[in-house]
């Protein structure tokens, strides 16, 4: 496959059968594509090129790595689709792209239908990460991948591997001998170190090891063997040892370096090496120089000494004397089999297991079926960001999809933004895939960056023939879009070059004093153009629009915190306010976290002087030595102070963390304090952060010590990977952004500073790929050949990490660079630069001295790149522009602010307009509040049962769920006493008692309540009643005193004027004979026995509690209700009326008591009907 055969994109026309492997270069459209070619397989466009079958959302599938990635393709595709679908409607489009569509679509009314089906379903598009595809083909299709019904799914294994981890120690390490352990100790601490080393090769596939330790190899037989080795070099050096001074001395090797005073010293030291027991298996620096290699390498004329001896030690020093490669090899394969068998016993499963489930089951005998079932269910995927795809994912899509009739799979990525191996990710997967897939594309238009951007990119990647370091990654230039010819950057009237080099003057710099002075000129460089903008001449452009430059406008990329930090200190010594957007320390780990702990102990203990001085000298409180002092000498002050936090106490015991944190704020100004001080907005969003993660932690608490005992443990142990805990933003509006190059992959910024660029770190660890089959090896030896390898690789990922950083700006771009050296030696010579990406590109991959690096950036420079030598830049602070003061005019409000509408209730219209927050409570029996009783009496009878809201309430809840036709069973009624609280022993009487009342007639036609089946009454009858215009008291009362005698008698309502909604329940609604009635469950006590409930004492009851406005508003409610659902509905034929059961009153032998009923005058329903309507009444 050669790169001439690769073929530019056209959405419209890309087949789509077959396997496709699409490179979607960086701003090239990559999303815009992945919708076209959704919208194309929904609607089975493309002539010959179509999809055999037209598909839904459901049946196509979306791969991508984040759940991030899902959401935005998720929601890009739905806006595709609903404006085609408008597009269709309406017969035309302004976008290029569904222009081209519609031209292409036979029947646009079919197509809108389709569409808006689409649209309906995507909710349950089949838009997944791959461990969500993993999981739910697991799920669906159980039987045949084998996968368990019930799992647990474990979002972090961390806790699993350190167990194991630690298991291992235990069982390897605690047995050793003293000799051995101090061997591994001088490798690793504990278990946390060994985990810190193998953490990386504990996920996803094991690597393959390069050597492996054979099966009876032990620890101890390790340690014997490199003993005996290390005492067989020092035999062999003592017996020769006599001869080694004089042959040396004798010799042609250079005498400079083995001199008579360098010569005897290192004999001496090597000597007493030599004549010491072997405890450690260091080797002393001074062997080397007897080694036959270095003296060969020291004589320059002549013959070198020779002896045996020389050459023993040459491959003494070769031979890799540790440990290490044997324990790491068994704790990985020891430490892996340990996880996987706890996960398997507790039924859990991990991200990865999900990836490795699915691999087996698609390659176990019955695969073949697993594989077809997902095929049917997807004929055709889409699997996005291809380029962070690993072997086993790979093996997962090949499996299902590879070169198989009537399906598709399109592959879509860019292998120069593979930047994610950290991760896992693995572009040699990528590599081996592009090979295997024939049909090659790619997106040749920057829709992102101004033209001179993307021409600088392009002539810097075109420095290397592979630019990538391999042939399957090449570079491929690409256009600008013909709409961004008219982006350009301006400052004092003169156009910026797209890219700027900025060198660091002098003949060497280490890392540090790079980072120092490019920080430096960053922060400067970045203040000029805020003071030019601020004046408007720093200017982006966009064809005849222009703004000028802001702070949001800006964005430094960095490598990682420490860099991040190195900026942020520099902007804020020109007291320019920046935000790291890409922070991921816990909130934990903060100073307010500590701050907090204190105030808090404090708070719960305000009488322990020890723990009341240390929460006044938190830096939260912003106290001085001095306030502090004098509240120390002062008694009334640390009285007041004791008194204050006991208030703050009883808040936390009475409402909470948050309400008692909320009120010490308030009370001290803290948040006022903070903002006032530098770097108090990152404060203040800390403190606020950790008393939400308080109030939610104290809901699963039991106690406010335990509360206390949670923060002390998340502070000493705080979870930077827990997102809860993870610094939330304090704020990115105006102020200039530091992000990590990883987090910027996919988004863009107008203008783009790359201050550290050139720095870079060297592999260390033998982690490498085969290049013949590209599976990934693990060399434990570290060997020098494995080493080189991987630090291929290293610098492989930094140039696509550095093609990444360069392709997020849209106008300009600033680049520092030095000559850079590494390591602690003499800053002479060749640059260690060409070791970084950048360094490479620019330098061709050879080394350079500053000169020479100076020479290959001007030879670089043209139209859009330029080079400047940076100065240290002056330390004038940024001084942000002041707004102009603003004339204040207060607007006259021409309404009454009142607002009387609102939810009212029967309840707040009689106690005196009562209050809104009425609704809010739970609903008790209030009336019944006030008869309690002092003192229990011995007989249990209805009238001695307690009295009160809440028994009054009880009463009313076994009424709602009682079946009123059948037996009462005295089981049921004594558990629903004991649930309430009751003595079980009351069941006897209530089933006599609730036995009468079911049977008691409740008018003059007979009906009893145990005559009533379901379908013949509704229980709780819920409504709103509209009051459409304002509700007075006076005429309601003078209403309701016009018809109802009751209501004549009692003293006159006074409620505040109310327009809105009248809230209630019915207790009961039942029909008799055709009739409707409504019923109401009264639990007051109005003496000791039934003869105190006759019709008087219930009709004085009535108006004490104004019951009658009750009644007279749930018969307009119920009469509205039956109005709507009744045909032909009358109120004088089909309304009952009215009954009122007074529960203790009811007695067999006096039927009559108890029981109040009554009808309201239909003229008082249809005047207060036309009241609440808002309409005049007929009788003025």
């Amino acid at each position: 496959m050669t790169d001439e055969t690769v073929q530019p994109l056209d959405p419209l026309r890309l087949p789509l059968v077959g396997e496709r492997l699409i490179e979607a270069s960086a701003g090239t459209g990559k999303t815009y594509t992945i919708a076209a070619l959704y919208l194309r397989l929904l609607l089975g466009l493309g002539g010959p090129a179509a999809h055999p079958r037209v598909l839904m959302p459901e049946s196509l599938l979306v791969v991508t790595f984040t759940e991030a990635a899902t959401e935005e393709l998720r929601g890009r595709i739905r806006t595709n689709i609903h404006e085609l679908r408008i597009a269709c409607l309406r017969g035309h489009t302004s976008s290029p792209l569904f222009q081209q569509l519609l031209a292409e679509i036979p029947d646009l009314a079919d197509a809108a239908q389709a569409l808006l089906l689409a649209e309906r379903q995507m909710d349950e598009a089949s838009i997944f990460t791959i461990h969500g595809f993993c999981q739910r083909m697991l799920n669906l299709n159980a039987f045949e991948s084998g996968m368990p019904f019930e799992q647990k799914l474990i979002e972090d294994e961390s806790l699993l591997r350190y167990q194991a981890c630690a298991d291992f120690w235990r069982r390897h390490c605690y047995p050793l001998d003293k000799s051995v352990a101090r061997a591994i100790s001088e490798l690793w601490q504990g278990p946390q170190a060994l985990l810190r080393d193998i953490n990386s090769y504990l996920q996803g596939e094991a690597p393959q090891l390069k050597s492996t330790p054979a099966d009876d190899e032990t620890i101890e037989s390790r340690h014997q063997k490199i003993i005996e080795r290390i005492e067989q070099a020092k035999i062999r050096w003592r017996a020769a040892a006599a001869e080694v001074g004089p042959l040396i001395a004798g010799s042609d090797v250079d005498k400079r370096s083995y001199s008579s005073r360098n010569l005897p010293s290192w004999l001496d030291k090597v000597n007493a090496w030599a004549c010491e027991e072997t405890q450690t298996y260091a080797l002393p620096d001074a062997l080397e120089k007897f080694a036959q290699s270095t003296l060969n390498e020291k004589t320059k004329k002549g013959e070198p000494p020779r002896h045996p001896l020389f050459t023993e030690i040459d491959a003494l020093l070769a031979e890799p004397l540790s440990l290490r490669d044997l324990v790491l090899a068994r704790a990985i394969k020891e430490i892996r089999y340990t996880v996987a068998m706890q996960k398997r016993r507790r039924g859990e499963l991990g991200f990865d297991d999900m990836l490795s489930r699915l691999d087996e089951a698609l390659n176990q005998p019955a695969g073949e079926a697993l594989a077809q079932a997902i095929r049917t269910r997807f004929p055709a995927a889409m699997i996005d960001e291809f380029q962070d795809t690993d072997p086993q994912q790979y093996r997962i899509f090949r499996r299902i999809w590879h070169k198989l009739p009537d399906t598709a799979l399109l592959l879509i990525g860019d292998p120069k933004q593979a930047i994610y191996a950290f991760r896992g990710a693995d572009i040699f997967t990528y590599m081996r895939a592009r090979g295997e897939v024939s049909a090659h594309y790619t997106l040749d238009t920057n829709w992102r960056s101004a033209p001179g951007m993307v021409a600088s990119v392009n002539r810097l990647f075109s420095q290397l023939p592979q630019p990538f370091m391999f042939k399957e990654i090449p570079f491929l230039k690409v256009n600008a879009a013909p709409k961004n010819h008219g982006l350009r950057f301006e400052v004092n009237g003169q156009t910026q070059s797209a890219m700027k080099l900025w060198l660091m003057d002098g003949e060497g710099a280490g890392v540090s004093e790079y980072q120092q002075t490019m920080a430096a000129v960053c922060a400067g460089q970045i203040r000029d153009w805020l003071d030019a903008g601020s004046r408007g001449e720093a200017l982006l452009w966009d064809n005849e629009k222009k703004r000028p430059v802001q702070a949001s406008d800006i964005t430094v990329l960095v490598r990682n915190r420490i860099e991040a930090a190195v900026i942020r200190q520099a902007l804020e010594a020109l007291t320019i306010p920046s935000v790291y957007l890409s922070n991921r320390d816990s909130v934990f780990s903060t100073q307010e976290a500590l701050d907090l702990l204190w105030v808090l102990q404090a708070t719960l203990n305000p009488e322990l002087e020890s723990a009341l001085r240390s929460a006044i000298a938190t830096s939260m409180l912003g106290l001085n030595a001095a306030t502090i002092d004098a509240i120390n000498q002062d008694e009334d002050a640390w009285d007041a102070l004791v008194e204050e936090f006991d208030g703050y106490r009883q808040i936390w015991l009475a409402r909470g963390v948050m309400p008692m944190i909320r009120a010490l704020m308030v009370e001290r100004r803290i948040a006022e304090n903070l903002l006032a001080t530098p770097g108090g907005e990152r404060r203040l969003t800390d403190l606020l952060h950790l008393t939400e993660l308080l109030q939610e932690a104290s809901a699963q608490l039991d106690s406010e010590p335990a509360l206390l005992r949670w923060l002390s443990q998340h502070i000493a142990e705080p979870d930077a990977n827990a997102a809860s805990q993870q610094l939330r933003l304090e704020s990115d509006k105006h102020l200039v952004q530091i992000v990590t190059v990883h987090k910027s992959k996919g988004l863009e910024y107008p203008l783009v500073w790359l201050p550290f660029i050139a720095d870079y770190r060297e592999q260390k660890q033998a982690f490498y790929h085969d290049r013949a089959t590209f599976m990934p090896v693990l060399d434990l030896d570290n060997d020098e050949e494995s080493l080189a390898l991987a630090e291929a690789e290293r610098l492989a990922e930094d140039l696509r990490l550095l093609y990444v950083a360069l392709t997020r700006s849209v106008w300009h771009c600033s680049i520092g660079i030095a000559p850079l050296f590494k390591g602690r030696g003499a800053k002479k010579g060749d640059t260690s630069l060409h070791q970084s990406a950048l360094g490479r590109l620019i330098q061709g991959g050879e080394p350079q001295d500053p000169a020479g690096l100076r020479r290959c950036l001007e030879a670089l420079c043209g139209e859009d790149i330029s080079l400047e030598i940076a100065v240290d830049p002056d330390t004038q602070p940024w001084q942000p522009p002041q707004p102009p003061a603003l004339q204040l005019d207060a607007r006259e409000p021409s309404r009454e602010v009142k607002d009387s509408w609102r939810v009212t209730s029967y309840s707040a219209l009689q106690q005196h307009g009562g209050s809104a927050a009425q609704l809010l409570l739970p609903r008790l029996d209030i009336d019944a509040a006030g008869n309690r009783v002092d003192s229990v009496s011995p007989e249990m009878t209805p009238h001695t049962f307690p009295r009160g809201a809440s028994p009054g309430t009880f009463l009313h809840g076994l009424f709602e769920n009682l079946d009123f036709t059948a037996q009462l069973d005295a089981a049921w009624l004594a558990e629903q006493l004991q649930l309430g609280g009751f003595d079980s022993d009351w069941a006897g009487v209530f089933t006599a008692w609730f036995d009468a009342i079911l049977a008691a007639p409740l008018n003059a036609s007979g009906v009893r309540l145990n005559q009533l089946a379901a379908k013949d009454k509704q229980v709780e009858l819920e409504f709103y009643l509209p009051i459409e215009t304002d509700l007075e008291s006076q005429r309601l009362d003078a209403l309701i005193r016009r018809y109802d005698p009751l209501s004549a008698s009692c003293p006159p309502l006074d409620f505040k004027q109310v327009r809105g909604m009248l809230k209630g329940f019915i207790d009961l609604v039942f029909r008799w004979q055709g009739r409707y009635y409504l019923l109401d469950y009264k639990s007051n006590w109005l003496g000791d026995g039934s003869e105190a409930y006759t019709r008087e004492a219930m009709a004085q009851a009535m108006q004490s509690h104004r019951y009658d406005l009750q009644y007279q508003l749930y018969t307009l409610a119920l009469h509205r209700y039956l109005r709507h659902r009744l045909a032909g509905y009358d109120y004088e034929k089909h309304f009952g009326g009215v009954i009122y059961l007074f529960l203790r009153g009811v007695d067999p032998a006096h039927p009559e008591n108890g029981i109040f009923t009554t009808r309201p005058d239909a003229g008082l329903i249809q005047e207060m009907d036309a009241l609440f309507a808002g309409q005049e009444l007929a009788t003025q």
